[in-house]
């Protein structure tokens, strides 16, 4: 797409240097636009076939062979936009590729409709007033195609119309050659129009990124926020259930915050959830790894294609990177700040013996959420362990951590208790 580029990627032009979510934006403007195309070029064509094959019987044949390829290639361009996923999230590769698809078949069309101006030049100047008409009606009806590439709209706009003005030009016949202006003025109005269109669209389509990623996007520490966590996570499972690929993750609390924030303040409370932010980020260096902050001192890591031992090394990588932090915190046990991981992995599965009735999207409830539970679970167990530790659970397995968290709160109550028998007058 271009400007999604640099107006070269589609038919093999230059690779697009814009975000992909911003490329998702413009494809998907311009597939769900598919309809419109494919009808309106069934329509223009049969009107025109209409009409020249009474004036010109004697290319009755090549006109219906004319009006099949059109009517082909429309179908054709239509049928390949229904594999487009509109919420699937895709490559910035899988995104040109879709874009070149259907550039390639417009730019076809068009190249058909510019060939009517020359191999169908009628000579009454009614039948050629209605062909050139047609043909503009053509570049109208393609401009969604500026959301791919803005070069590929201008290929379309020369091929479509310069045969017609050259064909009038080199027919010498009274009024022709003002005709031949009047179209030439035609497109470059078009051609600057459609300039116009097409920055209009780019802009609001930035706009409406950069609105989506302030909306996603934690102001305190500049991580993800716990709705785009949830969109992430979402997606990331649907995946890795196509891939067969497992998902680990991490939830992180930071030990004693509370107590931090008491003591120190709520300013240097959130210079200290910034730091651990940005020790997070340093870690998560596949493209496909996802930090976010999940509430309060909370954090979680998302880790596609991650093994249970390998989110259980980084997780240790991220403990010792906090400790090495030395954030001074007197009031910890440790002396420092520290925090607790709990660490889980599932590999999503697809059972093929579940019923109609059991859909995707309620199994897609069920699975992520014993992945959130195993690592929630496992945070419980370091943090009855005695905090400043990891501690990694299966997903699924729930026993152990079950118990301790009972315990946990089992202690909780004793202690509140304890204080307020205390607080009771003798």
């Amino acid at each position: 797409m271009t400007r999604i580029g640099n107006d070269r990627n589609a038919l093999g032009f230059s690779e697009n240097k814009l975000i992909p979510s911003l490329m998702q934006g413009q494809i998907i403007y311009l597939f769900k636009n598919k309809a419109l195309g494919v009808w309106s070029n069934i329509l223009l064509s049969s009107i025109l076939f209409f009409f020249l094959s009474t004036h010109l019987p004697e290319k009755y044949l090549f006109l219906l062979l004319w009006l099949g390829l059109i009517i082909s290639l429309s179908i054709a361009r239509y049928i390949i936009g229904f594999n487009f996923k509109y919420h699937h999230q895709y490559s910035q590769s899988e995104l040109t590729s879709w874009a070149n698809k259907h550039v390639f078949f417009t730019v076809l069309l068009s190249t058909i409709w510019g060939s009517a101006g020359v191999v169908f030049f009628p000579n009454e100047y009614p039948y050629l007033i209605l062909l050139i008409m047609l043909l503009f009606s053509v570049l109208l009806v393609a401009i969604p195609t500026l959301a791919a590439s803005r070069l590929a709209y201008v290929f379309q706009v020369l091929v479509t119309l310069l045969p017609i003005t050259v064909m009038l030009i080199l027919t010498r016949q009274p009024g022709y050659d003002l005709l031949s202006i009047a179209t030439i003025t035609l497109g470059i109005t078009l051609l600057l129009a459609s300039s116009f269109i097409y920055h209009l669209l780019f802009d609001l389509q930035k706009n409406s990124i950069t609105l989506q990623q302030l909306a996603d996007t934690d102001q305190l520490t500049g991580l993800a926020n716990r709705r785009h966590f949830e969109r992430k996570f979402k997606d990331e499972w649907r995946r890795a259930m196509r891939a067969k690929t497992p998902v680990s993750l991490l939830i992180i609390d930071i030990d004693f915050f509370k107590l931090y924030n008491d003591v120190n303040g709520h300013q240097r409370g959130d210079e200290c959830l910034r730091e651990i932010s940005r020790a997070l980020a340093s870690i998560t260096n596949r493209p496909a790894d996802f930090a976010a902050r999940h509430g309060g001192e909370e954090f979680v890591v998302l880790l596609p294609t991650t093994k249970q031992e390998d989110a259980t090394m980084l997780a240790e990588r991220l403990r010792r990177k906090i400790e090495a932090l030395n954030i001074d915190f007197p009031e910890s046990e440790y002396g420092i700040v520290t925090v607790s991981v709990g660490v889980s992995c599932c590999e999503p599965t697809w059972d093929a013996a579940t019923s109609d009735k059991e859909s995707e999207s309620e199994q897609k409830v069920v699975f992520p959420a014993m992945l959130l539970t195993a690592a929630d679970n496992a945070l419980y167990v370091a943090k009855h362990q005695g905090k400043n530790r990891i501690s990694e659970q299966g997903c699924g397995d729930h026993k152990l951590s079950s118990i301790l968290h009972e315990q946990t709160l089992k202690d909780e109550n004793k202690n509140k208790n304890n204080m307020e028998d205390e607080l009771k007058p003798v």
